[in-house]
């Protein structure tokens, strides 16, 4: 449970709208804003990406980590089953592999089958920096964790699995 307290009402402003029924009832769900699950969750990502800064001495994001990690466990992949595998859409995953191209941590090909797919494959410094990446990267998470209990951390991820699971969604 959210601690309301956390949030008091002074926090929001009260007079923007002139009160009618109507507009009373659109404040009341803007007051309980701070408590919605996607206000949360992005409270979260904030202090992730907090931590990420102050814990991971590597000039690379939360993100490439993630690409180099899957291209680090699966190999050469093409650039759409990366996406897949790390939740991120064809537009983003090019953009990033170019960067990344860039950089040397990954290289990108044509698939030599199908000249339309692109592959992805982990460079030595792509591997180097994933694997001095990794301490830093796992201190990211328990810091995250730190407020919690060990049922409660194994609990919370469960649920931000289940949340995050596109299959789970109406």
């Amino acid at each position: 449970m959210v601690n309301a307290s956390a949030f008091p009402l002074s926090f929001f402003p009260t007079r923007t709208m002139p009160s009618t029924s109507e507009n009373d009832d659109v404040r009341a769900l803007v007051r309980g804003y701070a408590e919605t699950p996607g206000q949360l969750i992005r409270r979260a990502h904030q202090a992730h990406m907090q931590l990420w800064t102050e814990v991971v001495p590597l000039d690379i994001t939360g993100t490439q980590y993630s690409i180099l990690s899957v291209l680090s466990v699966h190999g050469e992949l093409d650039q759409a089953t990366v996406g897949r595998l790390t939740s991120l859409d064809k537009s983003s995953i090019a953009e990033l592999a170019t960067r990344m191209v860039q950089r040397g941590l990954i290289q990108r090909n044509k698939d030599e089958r199908d000249g339309r797919r692109r592959v992805l494959r982990i460079t030595d410094e792509g591997a180097r920096t994933v694997a001095e990446a990794a301490p830093f990267v796992h201190r990211v998470g328990q810091r995250l964790l730190a407020a919690l209990d060990e049922r409660e951390a194994v609990q919370f991820m469960d649920y931000l699995g289940r949340v995050g699971n596109p299959a789970n969604r109406d």
